[in-house]
C-alpha cells in the first residue's frame, strides 16, 4: 500500500533546504559579529596609538569598510560583488529622491526652535557661505565609505533573522560606540555633552534603515541622506554650539520615532516594488513577492 499525505516517510533532502538557511542565517551573523568586533577593536587601536583628532573621524569612518571589504571576500559566493553594486541602485520610485530634503528642514527647524528658546538672531547666517557649498562635498566620501560599511554590509545580514527596526537598532550599539571615541577629551567633540550621541546615532541608523529598506537596498541613497544630515551642519553654526547639538539630535530622534509609528520600517524584501533590484534579504515568515 502506498501511504500519502502527512503520514508519508519525508523524502531524502527534504530538510536539508531549512537547514541550509539556518547554517546560511548563522554564518551571515557571525560575519556582523566580527565586523563589530573588528570595527570596534581598531577604534580603540586608533585611539591608543594617539590619533590625531583631526584624523580620528575619517579612520572611523574608513576603517569598518575595509574590514567588511575583507569580510566580504572571505564569505565568498558573490558577496563582494553584491557590496560593490548595492552603492550603484537606485529607488524604484522616483519620490524616494524626496527624502533627501529632510536634513535640510531638519536643519532649518533646529534654527527656528533655538530661536523660539531665545537664541539672539543677529549675525545667523553670517558665516553660512562658502561652507554650505563645500561641507556636503567634503562629508559625501566619509559617509559613501560608513554606508558601505554600516548599511552595505551588515544591515542586509541583520534583516535575514530579524525585523527593520531591531535591525536598526542593534546596528545602533556599536555605531554609537565607535563615535564615542569623537567625544572622548581632546578629541574633537570633546566639548559636548555625550548623551545626545545616543539620540543622535539611533535616530540615524532607524532613518537610514528605513531609507535603504524602502529604496530596495540602495546605499547610493543612504550615503546621499547620510551626507546631507552631516552637510547642514552650516545652516546651524550660527546657534550655540551646545544648544544646536541638543535640539537638533531630539528632533532627529521625533523624526525617527514619526518614521516607525507611521510604518516606515514594517516593509521588509516581500515588499519591494516591482522591478525593484531583489537586493534586500527575505525575513523569517516572509516570502518575497
Amino acid at each position: 500500500m502506498t501511504v500519502s499525505g502527512p503520514s508519508a516517510k519525508r523524502q531524502p533532502g527534504s530538510a536539508r533546504q531549512p537547514t541550509s538557511a539556518r547554517q546560511a542565517d548563522r554564518s551571515q551573523l557571525v560575519s556582523v559579529v566580527a565586523f563589530f568586533g573588528l570595527s570596534l577593536g581598531l577604534a580603540v587601536v586608533a585611539l591608543a596609538l594617539g590619533t590625531a583628532p583631526a584624523m580620528l573621524p575619517f579612520i572611523l569612518a574608513f576603517e569598518p569598510l575595509f574590514i567588511a571589504i575583507a569580510l566580504a571576500w572571505l564569505e565568498g559566493g558573490g558577496a563582494l560583488g553584491r557590496l560593490a553594486h548595492s552603492l550603484t541602485i537606485r529607488p524604484p520610485r522616483a519620490i524616494w529622491y524626496l527624502v533627501l530634503i529632510i536634513p535640510v528642514v531638519w536643519s532649518i527647524t533646529t534654527v527656528v526652535v533655538a530661536i523660539a528658546l531665545g537664541e539672539p538672531t543677529a549675525g545667523l547666517f553670517d558665516a553660512i557661505f562658502p561652507a554650505v557649498l563645500i561641507i556636503p562635498i567634503v562629508v559625501l566620501v566619509p559617509a559613501i565609505t560608513e554606508e558601505l560599511a554600516w548599511r552595505g554590509f551588515a544591515l542586509p545580514r541583520l534583516l535575514t533573522v530579524m525585523s527593520p527596526l531591531a535591525a536598526a537598532l542593534v546596528l545602533a550599539i556599536p555605531w554609537t560606540l565607535i563615535h564615542v571615541a569623537l567625544f572622548l577629551p581632546g578629541q574633537w567633540y570633546g566639548e559636548l555633552a555625550v548623551w545626545p550621541l545616543f539620540l543622535s546615532i539611533t535616530a540615524y541608523s532607524i532613518l537610514l534603515t528605513w531609507v535603504y529598506v524602502g529604496t530596495g537596498g540602495s546605499v547610493l541613497m543612504t550615503a546621499l541622506f547620510h551626507a546631507g544630515l552631516n552637510g547642514v551642519a552650516p545652516v546651524m553654526g550660527g546657534i550655540d554650539g551646545d544648544d544646536s547639538w541638543v535640539i537638533r539630535n531630539v528632533l532627529a530622534a521625533a523624526i525617527a520615532l514619526a518614521v516607525v509609528a507611521l510604518g516606515g520600517l514594517r516593509r521588509t524584501g516581500a515588499t519591494l516594488e516591482s522591478g525593484a533590484p531583489a537586493n534586500l534579504p527575505v525575513a523569517p515568515g516572509q516570502v518575497r513577492q
